[in-house]
């Protein structure tokens, strides 16, 4: 074989072998530089506090920064559609919570089996009812005895139409007839704590690691939290049944997911980290102090299922309150 045409062959080869498995390299290399976490809701709140600690636990796992970058808005939808937009190469990914499947079902603004790829669920939180401080009701009847006798004068405070504070007083209508509240949406929880201290709204159903800090401090009042039993963190305050609301029941969850098209490869790898920082002591001590119980998904196909089966789930029940 020639000289020169051997050289050619060469550089063919050599020229092949930088271009062809280039997204293979990238995917090998994964991370390579920091990861932005989009939360989409305001910065302060029990949400945006946990994934902070997680992302710090998840950036000594990973070797690289974990960045969080808060933007809340429209119930949740802005900071999801932005990381839904987001290149799918694992450098951009979507705190989601189970507010987000409601808004899908009420709205259609988003298909999340389209546009994310779900890597975990990571916890589930109680629902707190809570008044501020210096408010003339001190029990769950004492609020729901005003609200029967003036329909539409009390008003409560949520992250939008269709989040989960918005929701858990939907649910509670359902099971009192002749409930009527005057709904009051925020961008986030610290904007309705904030409005209640103010005397601009009357109470709030928030996610108990939102309200549990100003509980302890004496800014709100909690009335009845809304799992089947008592939570540890607020061992006098009653269940919404044993404050004699029957049959209601309310959680939330949290978990990360990509944008869609993201790689197996990438995702199991994030999938990974997320375990492990989930179950380190340091993630597990805040969600202690935040009322929040550890509970993360087996893989992202598990998630999947289980984020498809919400939406279905949430379908009739965002129907009606549309067609309110």
């Amino acid at each position: 074989m020639p000289m020169t045409h051997r050289r050619r062959v060469m550089f063919a080869l050599a020229l092949s072998a930088l271009t062809l498995p280039f997204g293979a390299r990238a995917t090998e290399n994964w991370p390579s530089k920091a990861i932005r976490i989009i939360v989409p809701y305001p910065a302060g709140g029990g949400p945006d506090i946990s994934v902070r600690k997680l992302a710090e636990i998840m950036g000594r796992h990973l070797g690289v920064p974990v960045i969080v970058d808060n933007k809340p808005g429209a119930s949740a939808l802005l900071g999801t559609q932005v990381a839904a937009a987001a290149a799918p190469d694992g450098y951009t990914v979507a705190y989601i919570t189970s507010g987000l499947v409601t808004v899908e079902a009420m709205t259609h603004k988003i298909d999340l089996s389209k546009a994310l790829q779900p890597v975990a669920k990571v916890n589930t939180s109680a629902f707190v009812a809570v008044v501020p401080s210096n408010s003339k009701y001190h029990t769950l009847q004492e609020l729901i005895g005003a609200a029967k006798a003036h329909p539409g004068s009390l008003s409560y405070g949520s992250a939008g139409v269709g989040s989960p504070a918005h929701m858990a007083v939907e649910y509670m209508k359902r099971s009192v007839s002749g409930l009527e509240f005057l709904h009051v949406p925020y961008k986030g929880a610290v904007e309705s704590i904030n409005a209640m201290r103010s005397g601009q709204i009357d109470f709030s159903i928030m996610v108990l690691s939102s309200a549990l800090p100003q509980i302890k401090a004496g800014s709100l009042k909690a009335l009845a939290v809304t799992t089947p039993a008592r939570v540890p963190q607020l061992a006098g305050t009653p269940t919404f049944v044993e404050a004699g609301v029957p049959r209601y029941g309310f959680s939330s969850w949290g978990g990360f997911a990509l944008p869609a098209g993201t790689s197996p490869a990438i995702t199991r790898k994030l999938f990974a980290a997320i375990q492990a920082a989930a179950h380190d002591p340091g993630f597990q001590s805040i969600q202690e102090n935040l009322g929040s119980v550890t509970d993360v998904s087996s893989s992202p196909d598990q998630f999947r299922a289980e984020l498809n089966d919400a939406v279905r789930a949430e379908e009739s029940v965002a129907r009606t309150i549309v067609q309110q």
